[in-house]
């Protein structure tokens, strides 16, 4: 007797597909797999081979089910392995974190050196540049240090949900880990009975060597078959727990393979994380490096030495003939003496100086206009002119941040508001030849209390914005004394900026000096434009059509929402304006329309126009008049206005890089710039 194995792939991966045939001494084939006895025309003693189908399995974690049945413990204990990966990287993380903290507090006594440094000598201004430079280089690197705690907590709270998943898992496998241990016993019971069928076989054969009694071969001859009935049930035990096994193990297997593939996705997107973090602070850091370049650069030898000059210099006056007291008094009459041991008093001088009143913006102009009388034109810095100017801009932050909290475990609000104003001109009566220009500007808004907030912090976190859904914008204007930008950023659809924390903080305290009652402080941030000849990027379609008849004219236009532009938005404040021939008599519109004498035009105020409501989103005007003479001249051009809010044109947004701040509105609106139709004749 012999046996065999088949020693093909999907055997060795699944050992519970080990076939086992014997020749029994009758010349019977005991196949396990079909459980039958097949009659044999083989001679004993020969080995028997056979093909069996290899199967594909789906998955490496199911063709991982491992020899001696083992293969889910190395599954499950794999899966276990998630939890220490992810406690190792929180841990790196934690490292890396430290060793920027402690890179912070190293650039910040460098800043203290540089500003303790000799006041004495030409050098002493530059000083300065070094101080400035690692204040910003040490913000940065705290910075970062936040982000990676940040980065930490969202490591941990991942690690408590894995300990949870793994924790359910383990109670949906309890079937799995059954069938696992009952396949193992019956391993051990298969291989006893191969065993005991084995010795009885080869007892049996050494008896006919021998010329046994026909009475003793007889016997033998029993107990070898009941040896062999015993294997053959051993084997369809084994076979039917096999397929038991075989089905759980899958399932198991195919679930052991979706959780660390969720696990590996997800150590992903946090190594994703902490590889942006450190590449927004190297940007910042090279920016800090490139302004300190440029401060050295402009500051000439001439300027260090000119800046000495003027603090320490001790007169620009040359020494001249002395002249008697009499002749100096009578040559100039407001020197007493020219004694530097004169025992009189100098004269003292009062100046009174009354505040100006800033109860209102009334007064404020008013006073302005006073000052202009009393010096001549006045020319604003820029700063106070924005300030002047803020009509629109103050409609749109009239709530302002939300009130601010010393505590410094909080995160510190502003409120922005984007602003646009879209140009456009319809040609000849047609809505889809159209250019359009729209142009606007991104405000942000610190409450007042932020400036104590700054003053108490001597690291202030940097704050830092992006800009999202930009693809449309052709160009950016930030404002350059406030702001840093990256250009090298690949994304054409982001765009981050970040604050130069000391001129934020003192244009803040200037403004803080200049309106002390205010509440808040808007800032003017940076500009865009966004040119195109795409009619969808207009919320209004318009199309205009004139017709003349001798000396009777007739104009009319249809207008329709574009929902594409900004879906969800009402159009309000709408009104329509035709201007018209000095001698147009005989008016007649429908809708009624009121007519301005003075400026000769008529004016349609129409109700709120709304995307999503065709027929409250679209409709016709139209007008006649009758002329003296029969019009020579172009056909007139029709002006809309109307404004809208809660969406900006351009798609732009608007949101807070870090956790530092938080952004407490966001406020977005556009309005009409010039607005046009042509008409068609």
């Amino acid at each position: 007797m012999q046996l065999w194995y088949d020693s093909s792939l999907a055997f060795k991966q699944f050992p519970w597909y080990l076939r086992i045939g014997v020749h029994s001494p009758d010349g019977v084939f005991l196949d396990p797999e079909r459980q039958l006895s097949v009659p044999l025309h083989r001679q004993p003693g020969s080995l028997l081979t056979k093909n069996v189908r290899q199967q594909k399995w789906p998955s490496p974690f199911v063709e991982s089910q491992g020899e001696k049945n083992a293969g889910f413990d190395v599954l499950y204990h794999n899966m276990k392995h998630g939890q220490l990966a992810s406690k190792e990287l929180a841990e790196f993380v934690r490292e890396r974190a430290a060793i920027e903290e402690t890179y912070s507090k190293s650039m910040n006594k460098l800043a203290k050196i540089a500003s303790n440094g000799s006041t004495l000598g030409t050098f002493a201004p530059m000083w300065d540049v070094f101080r400035v430079s690692s204040d910003k280089l040490a913000l940065c690197h705290l910075e970062l240090m936040r982000k990676l705690n940040d980065l930490i907590r969202d490591i941990n709270k991942y690690g408590d949900e894995q300990v949870k998943i793994h924790r359910k898992t383990k109670e949906e496998m309890v079937g799995t880990v059954e069938v696992v241990q009952a396949l193992q016993v019956q391993t051990g019971h298969l291989q006893k009975s191969k065993e005991g069928y084995h010795a009885k076989c080869l007892e049996l054969d050494r008896l006919r060597k021998d010329g046994a009694p026909q009475k003793e071969l007889e016997k033998a001859e029993l107990k070898s078959k009941k040896a062999a009935e015993s294997f053959a049930l051993c084997i369809e035990k084994y076979n039917r727990v096999g397929g038991e096994f075989e089905q759980k193990m899958s399932e198991s297997a195919q679930r052991f393979q979706e959780i660390e593939e969720a696990h590996l996705r997800q150590i992903k997107q946090l190594i994703k994380g902490y590889s942006h973090s450190i590449e927004d602070t190297h940007v910042q850091v090279g920016q800090v490096h490139e302004e300190f370049k440029q401060n050295v650069e402009n500051i000439g030898i001439d300027n260090l030495i000119q800046k000495f000059a003027e603090q320490k210099g001790t007169g620009k006056d040359r020494p001249g003939t002395m002249c008697s007291p009499g002749h100096a008094l009578k040559e100039n009459n407001f020197y007493s003496s020219d004694s530097d041991f004169d025992d009189d008093e100098p004269k003292k001088f009062h100046i009174q100086i009354r505040p100006v009143a800033c109860s209102n913006r009334s007064n404020s102009a008013a006073t302005e206009r006073e000052l202009k009388a009393t010096v001549g034109t006045l020319t604003l810095p820029p700063n106070r002119s924005v300030r002047q100017q803020v009509g629109f801009i103050w409609l749109h932050l009239s709530r302002g941040p939300s009130p601010i909290s010393l505590c410094t475990q909080e995160a510190w609000p502003v409120a922005a508001a984007i602003t646009e104003y879209i140009n456009a001109y319809f040609k000849g009566g047609q809505q889809n030849r159209c250019l359009v220009k729209i142009t606007g500007d991104l405000t942000m808004s610190f409450p007042a209390g932020i400036t104590r907030i700054f003053t108490a912090n001597p690291n202030v976190p940097v704050l830092s914005f992006r800009l999202v859904d930009i693809s449309k914008i052709d160009h950016f204007l930030p404002n350059q004394k406030l702001l840093y930008s990256d250009p090298s950023q690949s994304d054409p659809n982001t765009r981050d900026f970040w604050f130069n924390m000391q001129a934020l903080q003192i244009y803040l305290e200037r403004e803080a000096e200049l309106n002390p009652q205010a509440s808040y402080y808007n800032i003017g941030l940076l500009k865009y434009q966004v040119s195109s000849q795409d009619p969808g990027r207009a919320p209004l379609l318009l199309s205009a059509e004139c017709q003349r008849s001798g000396t009777v004219t007739r104009v009319s236009l249809d207008y329709h929402c574009c929902p594409a532009t900004a879906p969800s938005t009402q159009l309000t404040a709408v009104q329509v304006l035709l201007p018209l021939d000095h001698t147009a008599t005989d008016l007649q519109c429908q809708p009624p329309a009121s007519w301005n004498t003075e400026e000769r035009r008529l004016l349609w105020k129409l109700p709120n126009l709304s995307p999503t409501n065709h027929s409250k989103g679209s409709g016709t005007l139209c007008a006649s008049w009758q002329c003296l003479e029969v019009p020579r001249g172009p056909p007139p051009s029709l002006a809309v206005q109307f404004v809208g809010s809660g969406a900006s044109l351009s798609g732009m947004d608007v949101a807070l890089v870090g956790s530092r701040y938080r952004m407490s509105l966001v406020k977005k609106r556009f309005a009409t710039g010039k607005y046009m139709a042509g008409c068609s004749l």
